[in-house]
C-alpha cells in the first residue's frame, strides 16, 4: 500500500513538473504579478479574460527576433481585421531595466502600434521569468543584450496557449481562434 501510494505521488510530481502550453490551471490570466502598461498604470492579465491574446516576450532594443515578431503580430492583426475577429495582443518585456514603460511607449508610438487593443507590459524580474517558464521561452543575457527565443503564443478566451508559432517561416493564419 504504502509502495503504492509513493508510486502515484511521483507519478503526479512528475507529470506536474512537465511543461505543456496551457498545463496551468486557471490559465496565464489568473497570474497574479502586477504589470506596469506603457502608461505606467497597472495592468492585471485578468483584464484579458474573454477575448483571444496573442502574445509574445520582447526585448525593446532587439533588432532581429522582436522585429520579426512584431511584424508576424501586425500580420495576425491584419488577418484578423480581415475576418473580423476581436483579438488583444500583449507584448511582455524581457528586460525590465531596458523595457520601462516610456520605453514602451515611444515604441509603440514610433512603430504606430498605438491601438487600444495592443498592450505593450513591465513587470519585475520575477514575474517576467514566471511568465516566460509558464509560455517556454528562454531568455538570457550575453553582454549588453538579452538573447531570447522567437515565440509567439494564442491565449483561449481563459488564458490557455492554444497554438504557438516557434518560427517565421511558419503562417501568421496558424495564431487565429
Amino acid at each position: 500500500m504504502r509502495s503504492t501510494l509513493l508510486a502515484t505521488a511521483f507519478a503526479v510530481a512528475i507529470a506536474a513538473s512537465a511543461w505543456s502550453p496551457g498545463a496551468h490551471a486557471g490559465g496565464l490570466y489568473d497570474q497574479r504579478a502586477v504589470w506596469l502598461d506603457d502608461q505606467a498604470h497597472a495592468f492585471s492579465m485578468h483584464a484579458l479574460s474573454g477575448t483571444p491574446t496573442v502574445l509574445t516576450l520582447a526585448y525593446g532594443a532587439c533588432r532581429r527576433v522582436c522585429a520579426s515578431s512584431l511584424r508576424v503580430m501586425q500580420q495576425v492583426q491584419a488577418l484578423a481585421d480581415e475576418r473580423h475577429l476581436q483579438l488583444s495582443f500583449v507584448v511582455v518585456g524581457l528586460d525590465p531595466t531596458e523595457d520601462r514603460p516610456g520605453d514602451w511607449a515611444q515604441y509603440r508610438a514610433t512603430r504606430g502600434l498605438t491601438r487600444p487593443n495592443w498592450q505593450f507590459l513591465t513587470g519585475s524580474n520575477t514575474a517576467v521569468h514566471q511568465l516566460a517558464q509558464r509560455l517556454g521561452v528562454h531568455y538570457w543575457r550575453y553582454g549588453e543584450h538579452t538573447m531570447h527565443d522567437f515565440r509567439i503564443v494564442l491565449l483561449s478566451a481563459d488564458g490557455a496557449v492554444i497554438r504557438t508559432v516557434d518560427d517565421t517561416s511558419q503562417p501568421p493564419e496558424r495564431l487565429l481562434p
